[in-house]
């Protein structure tokens, strides 16, 4: 079953990434993260497209920061001092965004939203 669904998300990127099907992605990704470790979510998108990004943890200590596809920098106001909880905005170019979620302080349980329109 996890196979299966792994693949539907697969397909459902790549049908994004070519605009076949998708006009609004959304989801949402519970996790968690100890202490000085981090969590990697890749967003396929392209550009112009508006990005929408959400945290919320049980002890409000989980963060987050978007890499530009070859994660060479960051979106601005979602970088690695901003403690960014939200942004949003369009995307400036084609490719794989990475959603790095961190904790502010010791272990941190999150929930994880975005969305693609």
């Amino acid at each position: 079953m996890t196979f299966h669904l792994k693949a539907l998300a697969f397909l459902l990127t790549l049908f994004c990434l070519f605009g076949i099907c998708c006009t609004k992605n959304s989801k949402t990704i519970s996790g968690s993260v100890i202490r000085g470790e981090s969590a990697r979510h890749v967003v396929g998108a392209k550009g112009g497209q508006t990005l929408d990004v959400s945290i919320s943890s049980t002890e409000d200590n989980a963060v987050f920061q978007i890499y530009l596809p070859g994660e060479k920098s960051t979106l601005a106001g979602a970088g690695e001092t901003d403690d960014a909880m939200k942004w949003s905005g369009k995307l400036p170019a084609d490719g794989d965004y990475v959603i790095v979620v961190g904790p502010t302080r010791g272990n941190a349980t999150y929930k994880l939203t975005y969305s693609l329109k």
